[in-house]
């Protein structure tokens, strides 16, 4: 009996053991292998043959079901084109808090300034907007004729 435990107590490992066990390798590729190999078969297994790829058969008795007849959907008709901005629109200087807004050569904030007209004065537009830096500006004339640049967010319709 001493001898049998003698060998059973050498096999214990202390728990302040110094070094964990190796893992032994060519066991461990050889299970990843295994492990592949079974979920591929699995797979292939599940996988429908092509004799089973076939639709349902309906039975003897029953009239075939005619195919679907496809209608196309009819593609809508451009909307009519918008029309062109009225050559003179009427505009008033605004929402400046009775500062006023300045009347500009150019499109933009570093363009020279014409005059700046008070709040409530009325406009023609003449031309195009553009946008410079962000802004929006419209190209107005002032009734004594003085044309220039305006930021948009200071012109509201008369």
């Amino acid at each position: 009996m001493s001898v049998a435990f003698g060998h059973l107590t050498t096999r214990i490992r202390s728990v302040n053991a110094p070094h964990d066990p190796s893992i032994h390798w060519p066991s461990a590729v050889v299970g990843l292998v295994l492990a592949i190999l079974v979920v591929v078969g699995v797979s292939w297994l599940a996988s429908p043959r092509p004799g089973q790829l076939r639709s349902p058969q309906a039975p003897a008795g029953t009239p075939p079901r005619p195919a679907p007849v496809v209608v196309p959907t009819p593609i809508p008709a451009p909307p009519p084109p918008q029309p062109a901005e009225p050559a003179s629109q009427r505009l008033r200087v605004a929402f400046t808090n009775g500062r006023g807004a300045n009347l500009r050569a150019k499109p933009g904030e570093q363009a020279q300034r014409i005059k700046t007209l008070p709040e409530g004065t009325v406009l023609d537009t003449v031309g195009g907007t553009e946008t410079v830096d962000g802004l929006l500006w419209r190209s107005v004339r002032d009734a004594s004729g003085a044309t220039g640049w305006i930021a948009a967010p200071f012109a509201a319709p008369v």
